[in-house]
């Protein structure tokens, strides 16, 4: 029986942008974050959806790029013992740009659903921005 998987296309750390500071509530200008994008597969191996995920290395000791590849928000939480509390998502429809389409498989300017989302802490803390674009 096939299963949805995922695979990690690229997984950089640095320093956060000034978009990247304000979505996370980082600390400082300076504060380290870790960039990873990767495709999602459905269970028949077909691609699903397109992620670019940044995680506030702050809040996550010792994760690093070099550190295999990063599991999905649930599991780090459980590995770095933290507590999550609520998501915010924003979901609209746009057309694929080319990169988009591109890892999709589909047209540039095909209609996916884009899910632009925040989760925070239990006490409110973001820890992860994730937006992805999916196959409708």
């Amino acid at each position: 029986m096939a299963v949805a998987h995922a695979l990690s296309l690229e997984q950089t750390a640095g320093t956060a942008n000034i978009v990247e500071w304000s979505k996370l509530s980082l600390s400082s200008f300076h504060a380290p974050v870790l960039r990873v994008t990767r495709i999602r597969f459905d269970a028949s191996d077909r691609r699903h959806a397109l992620e670019e995920v940044v995680l506030a290395l702050e809040r996550f000791s010792g994760l690093t790029a070099d550190g295999g590849d990063v599991p999905d928000i649930v599991e780090l939480a459980l590995r770095y013992n933290i507590s999550l509390g609520r998501a915010t998502e924003r979901i609209s429809i746009v057309p694929a740009t080319r990169n988009v389409a591109q890892h999709l498989g589909i047209a540039a300017g095909t209609d996916v659903m884009k899910l632009d989302r925040i989760a925070e802490t239990a006490d409110g803390v973001p820890v992860e921005w994730r937006v992805a674009y999916r196959r409708i």
